[in-house]
């Protein structure tokens, strides 16, 4: 079998989907990568070919490769990808249906981390991810604030993002609140350093009312799903100018009315609503590390058969 490495097309994207490291680990598969691909994270051509792979370009990777793997899906069409070949890493189904079904009907599988469990965290990348975007994401919201001490925070969401955001308030020293979707992922909040739990979005109203925020880290979603509408309105209405919200989600919808993908916005009453669909390749490195890893073991889960034989 031959796996193929892409070099990262996404704007501003400077992750890889498998590190020198990975690759070695590999033992029974061959591994192309393209020319460049871990550049960015430190890692040269001759760093891949010590690990026992070959570089090429892109239209050799296509031609050759059994498996295809990449972070984010490329910006290029994939018309050179061959019936029985593989693509792996992140797919965004909602937004690429089409592409996928069409891949799909030309005998091309396409395999998504969105859609593999939480049960498997050797090979859930996206949790992995969403753990550093919570966390970057907290601190990038936090830098657009002009507040000496405390900040008063609200986590929408208690999932791997929302937790490690919560995580990231409580080092801070600021006093987050959480708000879940059932009330049992209170004692789980409280462990990460929520200071109080709303067990469920019809209390968010209430707590917008009494208590408003400076920072909002909007992290409600499930993967593969349409993040829900929680700031609607009226809700952003009842925040103070300058208050600052971050919505992770925007490209599953949103959790707030009025973010607008990969843009800073500014709304008539000075709330300041934030997105980028990249957090991680701020941290490329550990991201890197922890996606490769991985991407080695789903390769390693699904094509069994590969490492068992000699290469």
């Amino acid at each position: 079998m031959i796996v193929g490495v892409l070099r990262e097309t996404a704007a501003e994207e400077r992750r890889v989907a498998l590190i020198p490291d990975d690759v070695r680990g590999l033992a029974g598969v061959r591994v192309i990568v393209e020319h460049d691909a871990g550049r960015s994270i430190g890692f040269d051509d001759a760093d891949y070919v010590a690990a026992g792979a070959q570089v090429g370009e892109r239209a050799e990777i296509f031609a050759r490769s059994d498996v295809v793997v990449w972070v984010k899906p490329p910006t290029y069409q994939l018309d050179s990808a061959r019936s029985g070949m593989t693509v792996l890493g992140f797919q965004d189904p909602l937004h690429r249906h089409d592409v996928i079904a069409g891949l799909r009907a030309r005998g091309v599988e396409s395999i998504g981390y969105e859609a593999v469990p939480h049960s498997r965290p050797d090979i859930d990348a996206l949790s992995a991810m969403s753990r550093i975007a919570g966390e970057v994401a907290y601190e990038q919201g936090r830098q657009l604030l002009s507040i000496d001490g405390p900040v008063r925070a609200l986590i929408l969401g208690c999932g791997q993002a929302g937790r490690s955001a919560i995580a990231a308030a409580a080092a801070h020293g600021d006093e987050p609140t959480a708000m879940g979707n059932h009330p049992e992922q209170e004692s789980t909040a409280i462990r990460y350093g929520a200071k109080a739990f709303l067990p469920n979005p019809d209390a968010l109203h209430a707590h917008l009312a009494a208590e408003t925020p400076d920072l909002i880290v909007c992290a409600a979603v499930h993967r593969g799903s349409r993040g829900p509408l929680l700031l609607d309105a009226t809700a952003l209405d009842a925040l103070r100018p300058g208050t600052v919200i971050v919505d992770l989600v925007a490209k599953s919808g949103g959790n707030c009315v009025a973010v607008v993908p990969d843009r800073t916005v500014t709304l008539p009453n000075g709330v300041v609503v934030t997105h980028r669909s990249n957090y991680p390749t701020l941290r490329p490195s550990e991201a890197s590390h922890a996606y490769s890893a991985a991407t080695a073991a789903l390769l390693r889960n699904r094509f069994p058969t590969a490492f068992s034989a000699e290469p």
